[in-house]
């Protein structure tokens, strides 16, 4: 059991996932089913919530949005209200560890503010940078029920654990089973990505003469000596392996720390938090340069697209601002 998430009672779950989901949808076009759901509510939550406490609810394939490059896939609204009070109703039984920085009680910020911290604390010259190649793709799902799903005392959800784990997609009245991997866009992706690799997180945490830290699949190892750089280097390698994962090779970066590298968005030499890292400003560029060009196609004004786009700069500059 961990500290980073409280302990709820199934109904305070189901109004936090109602709430949620809510939330979450709020912009979703007027034909789509999260805004029934709403107009019933009153007349579903109950009976809904029952049948789910009754073991009786069964989670739908999940649907396929769009074409090409911009499709998607996404579970229907009460799915995803279930799949929500699930991972509040777990995440307080989980093997969750203070080195893994995506969950409750961390973030980006923290993160950051972290390493800054150990750097100007301590010598550490030589770093690895890298994540896991198709991390969520590649999760298997039995190892998933053993370390994961297995520590959960309620049956209820064990068994939707269960069913989110073997989910199916379907399009154009095809249905897709994947052998490998999990489905994304549901609150319980990053419980079950951060609880997955705990074993890591304990095996390098303990090891003093390292820095370590975790978010999502992105891993920093600091180190003193190249030696010993090498040596977590190896060990990361095994253990990865045992899983089934492999480090990105586009996105590993192994020597000295005086470089500089990119973590989270931040630019960190061997004297900390220097600035902006070049690809953040670069993808920052992109996406405001898209947004301009989506809102204009959208039949905006000229002012009005300028608008969005100052509120999109905003709201990036306060992801690098004081936390």
């Amino acid at each position: 059991m961990n500290k980073a998430y409280p302990v709820l009672s199934a109904e305070q779950a189901w109004a936090q996932a109602y709430d949620w989901l809510c939330r979450q949808r709020r912009h979703h076009p007027a034909n789509a089913d999260v805004w029934h759901l709403r107009f019933h509510w009153a007349r579903l939550a109950g009976p809904l919530l029952q049948r789910v406490l009754a073991g009786d609810y069964r989670l739908s394939p999940m649907q396929r949005l769009g074409r090409g490059e911009e499709a998607r896939v996404i579970w229907s609204a009460q799915d995803a209200l279930v799949l929500k009070w699930v991972a509040l109703m777990v995440a307080p039984w989980l093997p969750l560890h203070p080195a893994c920085e995506h969950i409750r009680g961390m973030g980006v910020h923290a993160s950051r503010r972290r390493l800054h911290q150990a750097l100007q604390g301590q010598h550490y010259p030589f770093v690895l940078r890298t994540d896991i190649r198709g991390y969520y793709q590649h999760i298997r799902k039995d190892q998933v029920m053993v370390r994961v799903v297995a520590q959960v005392p309620c049956a209820v959800c064990r068994e939707l654990m269960r069913q989110y784990l073997e989910y199916s997609v379907e399009w154009a009245g095809e249905f897709h089973t994947p052998r490998l991997g999990i489905g994304r866009g549901c609150a319980l992706s990053p419980l079950i990505g951060a609880s997955l690799l705990y074993h890591i997180d304990v095996a390098f945490s303990a090891r003093d003469e390292l820095y370590y830290a975790r978010y999502m699949d992105d891993f920093i190892v600091l180190a003193r000596t190249r030696w010993r750089l090498r040596a977590a280097v190896a060990d990361l390698n095994a253990l990865l392996a045992e899983g089934g994962f492999s480090q990105h090779p586009d996105k590993t970066w192994i020597g000295r720390l005086k470089h500089g590298i990119d973590w989270l968005g931040g630019w960190f030499t061997d004297q900390g938090w220097v600035g902006i890292a070049p690809q953040a400003l670069q993808r920052h560029r992109t996406r405001s340069l898209r947004l301009y060009e989506q809102t204009l196609r959208d039949g905006l004004s000229d002012i009005e697209c300028q608008r969005r786009v100052q509120q999109y700069r905003g709201r990036w500059s306060m992801s690098f601002g004081p936390s």
